[in-house]
């Protein structure tokens, strides 16, 4: 069984995208910080779903932590309402991650999730 982590501040989204994977047959880690996050052992991390907009640090700041410092080459998705994606964009096309916008649609999630899967695997 694949095992998703998923970072968010906000509760309700990790609640609500936990259950929706869980419902699609993954494991799920959910933690609110990305100290919480680096405190795992991500060898087991099948895929990251990260917020971007967290207090501290952002998703972006996760994604490099995770790549340089964790050594974790899981597919990395970010979750993100926000707009201007210019400085996000460079990073995700950088560290091969995606994007997916607040609100989240449940079939792109799980769709995305299983590109990127597949992509890891290939």
């Amino acid at each position: 069984m694949k095992t998703v982590l998923i970072i968010d501040d906000d509760v309700f989204v990790l609640v609500t995208v936990g259950d929706l994977l869980r419902k699609a047959g993954y494991q799920v880690l959910t933690v609110q910080t990305p100290e919480e996050a680096f405190d795992l052992d991500v060898a087991s991390v099948s895929a990251i779903l990260c917020d971007y907009n967290m207090p501290r640090m952002t998703g972006t700041d996760v994604l490099i932590a995770m790549r340089e410092l964790k050594d974790c080459r899981a597919p990395f998705i970010f979750l993100t309402g926000h707009e201007a994606l210019d400085d996000l964009l460079s990073v995700a096309i950088r560290y091969n991650a995606e994007l997916l916008p607040k609100p989240i649609d449940p079939a792109e999630l799980t769709r995305l999730l299983q590109k990127q899967l597949n992509s890891a695997a290939a």
